[in-house]
């Protein structure tokens, strides 16, 4: 079972309801024309606003729940999003396909191999010109110390939890390097806000953002 089947069992918004400010700057950017791919798409935020705005969307995610959530939303709004069950790494022929790319939140919970198959597989998925948005941890976030101390070392900076999950943090300037050869639209790195998942604990993460263009 997916580790967030439960939480999104709870009820809507384990990751907040509202897009992030991110995607919402940047959306006049976005080649309206082309489909848009949502990695990890969670209980649809990113998706469900992309096709309120008139975008064709698909959105992956390996939480039957979350797929389930999606697909209700997107048919009693009329929405142009297909929800779809899996990863990226089940995706065989996007050659091009895509003119955006989101994932947000996804790199912190791979494996430094699937990050590098994260990477290999965007600008395959791109169309000329596309974009992606892409979020990850930094060494700065209050819970890296924890994790290091606490977890398993896997591999640089990526920890291996009790119950088997990942946490992998990147450095600083890390986060575009994966992407040689693209435009660098947008990059920060700091703290962001503090929220909550569900009724968790208040938590403020260490963020590395970035909008790139494939060139």
């Amino acid at each position: 079972m997916n580790s967030f089947d439960d939480a999104y069992r709870r009820g809507d918004g384990y990751f907040g309801e509202l897009p992030e400010r991110l995607l919402v700057t940047h959306l006049t950017s976005l080649e309206q024309r082309l489909p848009v791919l949502d990695i990890g798409s969670g209980q649809g935020r990113h998706a469900l606003y992309l096709g309120g705005e008139g975008f064709t969307v698909d959105a992956l995610d390996p939480s039957g729940v979350a797929v389930d959530q999606v697909s209700q939303a997107a048919e009693a709004r009329d929405l142009p999003v297909r929800a779809i069950l899996g990863t990226f790494q089940d995706l065989t022929d996007a050659e091009g396909v895509y003119g955006t790319i989101l994932a947000f939140g996804l790199i912190p919970l791979l494996g430094r191999p699937e990050i590098d198959a994260l990477a290999a597989m965007v600008p395959s998925a791109l169309a000329p010109r596309g974009i992606v948005f892409i979020t990850a941890f930094g060494t700065w976030d209050p819970a890296f110390t924890r994790h290091a101390s606490e977890w398993r070392e896997v591999d640089a900076n990526s920890y291996l939890g009790p119950n088997g999950e990942i946490r992998t943090y990147l450095e600083a300037g890390e986060l575009t390097r994966f992407f040689p050869g693209f435009e660098v639209i947008h990059s920060w790195e700091g703290l962001g806000p503090a929220h909550r998942h569900g009724d968790g604990p208040l938590e403020r993460h260490g963020l590395a953002e970035a909008v790139l263009r494939r060139q």
